[in-house]
């Protein structure tokens, strides 16, 4: 019998859905707001809309990290991955204004999709050289 595991690949990419999730923040930041100038689309404008994203973007984050680090042991990715949800998730929860919050959310999401876009790649070139630094 087979176990399905959340880091197994065949089950679910972490870093694609990662990317997915975060290039849907950097639409929600910048495309949204000028299609909601021709459009009435209130209900993606919604506040409540950046806590649902940071809600998506925390387990991909954080499981495309830790198998990162297991699989290839590089730390680089997981350093972006967290500043990226540091920025994204402060826009977020902190009140301010919807520059500031732009301003945060869009750095944020490019940071996500670097540390998830790199991530793959290292797992890529780990397990076409064969290697597996961290312990399994």
């Amino acid at each position: 019998m087979h176990i399905i595991r959340l880091t197994d690949p065949k089950f679910l990419s972490w870093d694609k859905f990662g990317n997915f999730v975060s290039l849907l923040c950097l639409i929600h930041c910048t495309v949204l707001p000028l299609i909601a100038m021709i459009l009435p689309l209130s209900v993606f404008l919604d506040e409540a809309v950046h806590v649902w994203l940071f809600i998506a973007l925390l387990p991909a984050a954080i499981f495309g990290a830790w198998s990162g680090l297991r699989h290839h042991g590089d730390g680089k990715p997981s350093l972006l991955l967290a500043a990226g949800l540091t920025l994204v998730g402060a826009a977020a929860f902190v009140p301010m204004n919807t520059a500031a919050e732009i301003a945060l959310t869009i750095p944020g999401s490019l940071l996500l999709i670097a540390g998830h876009t790199l991530n793959r790649r290292l797992k890529l070139i780990s397990h076409l050289a064969g290697t597996s630094p961290a312990n399994p």
